[in-house]
C-alpha cells in the first residue's frame, strides 16, 4: 500500500494523508480517523529514507558507543533517548565494542580506527542528523571521528576544538567525598586510586589533596595504593597496608569495587565498619548496595549526561549552532553507614 493508494481509498489528496502521518493539525478530526483507519487496515509503514530525499533532515540521530558492556552506557543512552522520545526523533545505536579489544589501553584506539570510520561511514549512509560519540571511560581523545560533515557531540569522554562534549565533574566530588570525611572528624586517611595513566582517577587525587591541603593534611605516599580498578588487586594491598600498627582508618576509594574490596578485608582481619575502620567509594554501582553496611559513595548524573549531550544535539541541528559547548555536571554524595562520626 502506497501513500497514493491511501489517498485514493480515502479521498483525499495525498498531502493529506502526508499531513495525519506527521502529526499536522490541519486536518479535520473525521479526516484524520478515517486515514489512520485505512492505515490500520492496511499496515501501512512510512519509509523514514525516503521521506529525508524530501526533507532536509531525517530525525534519526547516530549514537556510537565505544563498548555496550560497560555498565555506565546503559544509563547514558537512556537519558539520549530520554530526550529523542520528547522530540519525535530516533536513534540507530553502533557498538564498537572496543573493552575486549583495548581495555584500559585507551592509547591503541588508534589501531581501530578503520573500525569506527566503517561505524560512522554506515551512520552517514542511514542519513542521521548528528551523532553522539558515548566513550568507555572518561578522558580524552584525538581525531577520532574526522571529516564528518554532521553536528557531533562527545559524551563521558571530550575533545578539544572537534565538537562538543558533556562530562561529569571528577575533581569535585572527590573534593567533596573528602570534605565529608573531614566533617565527620577524621584526619589520617588512604587512598585507593586508579590506574596510573587514568585521568579520572588524576583528577579525583587533585579533588581529594585539595581538601586535604586545605584542612593542612598531608597525603602520606606510603598510604596511597594503586589498586588499578579491580577488586582483587585492591584486597590483596589493604590486606598487608592493615597490618602496619599505624594504618589509616580512613579510605578514600576512586570506585565502589575498590572500596568493597577495602571492606572485606578489613572485615577478614577482625574489623568493624564504620566503628574501626570507615570507606566510601566512587561511581554509585549496584555493588554498594549489596551487604552491610552500606558504603557511601559519589553518584555521577549518567542519564543526565545522555539527557544534555541530546539537547546540545538537537541545538546544533534545529538551531544550526556551530560552536562547540564543553559542559560538566555535578554529582551527588549517596550516603551510606561505613563511615564512622568521630568525636
Amino acid at each position: 500500500m502506497t501513500l497514493k493508494e491511501i489517498a485514493a481509498k480515502a479521498g483525499v489528496s495525498t498531502a493529506t494523508v502526508s499531513y495525519v502521518l506527521n502529526g499536522s493539525a490541519r486536518v479535520s478530526d473525521e479526516t484524520r480517523q478515517k486515514i489512520e483507519k485505512i492505515v490500520k487496515e492496511t499496515g501501512y509503514r512510512s519509509n523514514i529514507l525516503a521521506q529525508s530525499l524530501r526533507k532536509s533532515r531525517t530525525s534519526l540521530i547516530g549514537v556510537l558507543v565505544e563498548d555496550v558492556t560497560v555498565w555506565h552506557t546503559a544509563y547514558v543512552i537512556d537519558g539520549i533517548h530520554s530526550l529523542a522520545e520528547e522530540k519525535g526523533y530516533h536513534t540507530i545505536l553502533s557498538n564498537l565494542r572496543l573493552l575486549s579489544k583495548i581495555e584500559s589501553q585507551f592509547e591503541h584506539i588508534s589501531k581501530f580506527q578503520k573500525d569506527i570510520d566503517k561505524a560512522v561511514d554506515i551512520l552517514l549512509r542511514m542519513r542521521v542528523d548528528g551523532i553522539i560519540y558515548v566513550g568507555m571511560h572518561d578522558r580524552e581523545i584525538w581525531d577520532v571521528l574526522h571529516d564528518i560533515d554532521k553536528p557531533v557531540v562527545y559524551c563521558y569522554c571530550y575533545t578539544v576544538g572537534e565538537g562538543s562534549s558533556v562530562r561529569y565533574s571528577n575533581e569535585k566530588a572527590a573534593y567533596q567525598v573528602t570534605k565529608n570525611f573531614l566533617k565527620k572528624g577524621h584526619r589520617y586517611f588512604a587512598v585507593v586510586k586508579g590506574s596510573e595513566q587514568s585521568e579520572p582517577a588524576a583528577m579525583r587525587m587533585r579533588g581529594i589533596e585539595h581538601a586535604l591541603k586545605e584542612a593542612d593534611i598531608v597525603l602520606e605516599k606510603r598510604n596511597i595504593i594503586t589498586g588499578n580498578w579491580k577488586y582483587k588487586e585492591t584486597r590483596a594491598q589493604v590486606q598487608e597496608m592493615l597490618k602496619r600498627q599505624d594504618c589509616p582508618r580512613a579510605f578514600i576509594a576512586m570506585n565502589d569495587e575498590m572500596a568493597v574490596a577495602v571492606r572485606d578485608a578489613a572485615l577478614e582481619a577482625g574489623l568493624q565498619i564504620p566503628d574501626d575502620l570507615s570507606v566510601a567509594g566512587f561511581d554509585n554501582s549496584d555493588i554498594v548496595h549489596y551487604g552491610m553496611p552500606k558504603i557511601t559513595t559519589v553518584d555521577r548524573p549518567l542519564q543526565g549526561m545522555g539527557y544534555k549531550a541530546m539537547e546540545l544535539l538537537l541545538d546544533k541541528i534545529e538551531n544550526n549552532y556551530d560552536g562547540d559547548v564543553n559542559i560538566t555536571l555535578p554529582c551527588r554524595i549517596i550516603e551510606g553507614t561505613s563511615i564512622k562520626v568521630l568525636d
